[in-house]
Order: structure tokens, then C-alpha cells, then sequence
């Protein structure tokens, strides 16, 4: 499987640390995290662990589950972000969209997502 590749550049050497999180003031609430089929999100094939394991170090995989693109579409997708997806190859990076434009495009259905996820959209 291919090494995941990076969005942006890696922070200087030189750069300070990040602070540690801090807690929200109030009480602590439990919640229970929805649970999705990734398997009828994602059908099997080649390329998907891939895309599961690239894409959402950039984004999550909301854009590319419900945008269901032409293929045409895909191709100007995949030059914007070839620059951007460094740690693969050529011939895995068009694996990628290989898959992408087999399983997501307007001649499937879009896999349906819980609000919860799809509220985690805000653009590329």
C-alpha cells in the first residue's frame, strides 16, 4: 500500500510548537460517534484505499461522495490536485481517480451520509 501523502508543506524546523488543546469550560458530555459503512460508501476496488487513505488528509470524504462527478469533471479535479497529493506516483495517482470516476459519478446513487458528517463539509 502507498505511503499518505501530505496537504500544504511540512511546518520549519525552526517553528514553534503548537499549543496543547485545551477543554471547552463546562461539563464533559459523552457522545457517541455515528457509525457509517465504509463498505457501501466505498465499494471494493482497486484504487479505494487509495483514496481512503490520500483524500482526507485535505478534506474529508464528504465532496467526493456526494459531488458524483462526470468523468470529465474528475479529470479537472485531478490536475487541481496533483500537485497537492505528492506521495504517490503517477500511476497509483491515476488509480485514484480511476476508482473515482467508476464509483462516483451522476450514474450511481449518492451513498446515503448521516447529517452529522455531511454538516463536516466546508469546501475544499
Amino acid at each position: 500500500m502507498a505511503a499518505s501523502s501530505g496537504c500544504g508543506s511540512a511546518p520549519a524546523a525552526n517553528a514553534p510548537a503548537a499549543a496543547p488543546p485545551t477543554a471547552a469550560p463546562g461539563p464533559a458530555t459523552a457522545t457517541t460517534p455515528t457509525k457509517v459503512d465504509m463498505n457501501a460508501i466505498f465499494p471494493p476496488g482497486s484504487g479505494r484505499d487509495l483514496v481512503l487513505n490520500n483524500c482526507q488528509n485535505c478534506h474529508t470524504f464528504v465532496p467526493i461522495v456526494v459531488l458524483q462527478m462526470e468523468e470529465a469533471a474528475w479529470t479537472r479535479n485531478s490536475v487541481d490536485h496533483r500537485p497537492r497529493v505528492t506521495g504517490l506516483g503517477d500511476e497509483e495517482f491515476k488509480t485514484l481517480y480511476d476508482y473515482l470516476k467508476a464509483n462516483f459519478n451522476p450514474k450511481r446513487p449518492v451513498p446515503a451520509l448521516p447529517q452529522e458528517l455531511l454538516d463536516t463539509w466546508t469546501g475544499y
